[in-house]
């Protein structure tokens, strides 16, 4: 056990830091191009916090831990959500900033609930079909085409000047990532098979928590800069990434194995817990939307709430 807990433990630590400078120099590149700070935040960001859950999924379909997968998706977007938004939220209710958002993140929240829905149906038909990876994997494409289209450039984050070795250290970035993903699923199996908490549990929990560090680090970095717009765009998109991208990877295999022991009851109030936070969050942010407001201490405590109340359920 001690081998395991150091692997996941040494895989957190390595997300922690690489995951950081992979946001850095993906965003010092992405602003060469005058991409505006939404986008960033929504695409480049979130995809580059993304990628931990992406490259543990790979993994974990490698070793046909179906359960696993779905258990990292939806315990990641919850996290994501209460975790990352809440603490981001504390940050700023204990600074007593005020906080708001652009009117135009409203269409961006109406396709993070569309693309909420569509996880849903994803899961409850068949999580593991080729059919359904395709259909994840083409809304996700039409997603970004739309950001992309839709993309103005606004004020910039701040960040410093790409040096002239930014793309050495990206790759080299992701490459940390790609093992700190497998040190955590490695890990996370030998837990399982000691255990035996289940998948679904251990999918939850320690890969949810662990490849989520990325999502927490950025918030919380961006939240105390005061780039709340940042904030929210990362998480939106960071939550369509998990949901449309890294939910479409075990179709991919079409493996037979990821399957096993499935009961899609099992995960039907883990659901309804990650859509009504998905609606409160997207609520909120709306309401920021059309009037500046005082950061609220008490829905910084409903927020950081949810995940540990949901911890009962997936036990």
């Amino acid at each position: 056990m001690t081998l395991a807990f150091t692997l996941v433990i040494s895989g957190i630590a390595l997300i922690w830091v690489s995951a950081e400078k992979l946001e850095k120099y993906s965003v010092s590149t992405a602003k060469q191009f005058g991409l505006s700070p939404f986008l960033i935040g929504s695409t480049v960001i979130a995809f580059g916090t993304s990628a931990p859950e992406i490259l543990t999924t790979f993994f974990v379909s490698l070793e046909g831990q179906g359960t696993m997968v779905i258990g990292n998706v939806i315990g990641s977007n919850v996290a994501n959500l209460s975790l990352v938004f809440g603490s981001m939220l504390l940050i700023v209710s204990i600074k007593k900033k005020n906080i708001s958002q652009p009117k135009s993140i409203n269409q961006n929240l109406i396709i993070l609930l569309i693309s909420s829905l569509l996880v849903w149906v994803a899961i409850a038909v068949d999580p593991f079909n080729l059919i359904t990876s395709i259909i994840l994997l083409i809304s996700l494409s039409a997603v970004i085409y739309f950001w992309y289209k839709n993309n103005k450039e606004s004020q910039d984050l701040e960040y410093k000047n790409s040096s002239k070795n930014s793309l050495a250290k990206l790759i080299l970035s992701l490459l940390t990532l790609v093992f700190a993903a497998w040190l955590i699923t490695t890990g996370a199996i030998l837990i399982l098979d000691k255990f035996n908490l289940g998948q679904l549990f251990i999918g939850y929990t320690v890969l949810a928590i662990g490849t989520s560090l990325p999502e927490i680090a950025a918030s919380i970095s961006l939240a105390l800069k005061s780039r709340y717009e940042a904030v929210a765009g990362t998480l939106i998109g960071s939550n369509i990434f998990n949901g449309l991208c890294v939910l479409a990877i075990p179709g991919l295999f079409r493996d037979d194995q990821m399957s096993l022991g499935w009961e899609f009851k099992e995960w039907s109030v883990l659901l309804i817990i990650l859509f009504t936070i998905t609606l409160v969050f997207s609520a909120y942010i709306s309401i920021l939307s059309k009037q500046v407001k005082k950061a609220s201490l008490l829905l910084s405590i409903v927020f950081l709430s949810v995940y540990f109340v949901s911890l009962i359920y997936a036990y």
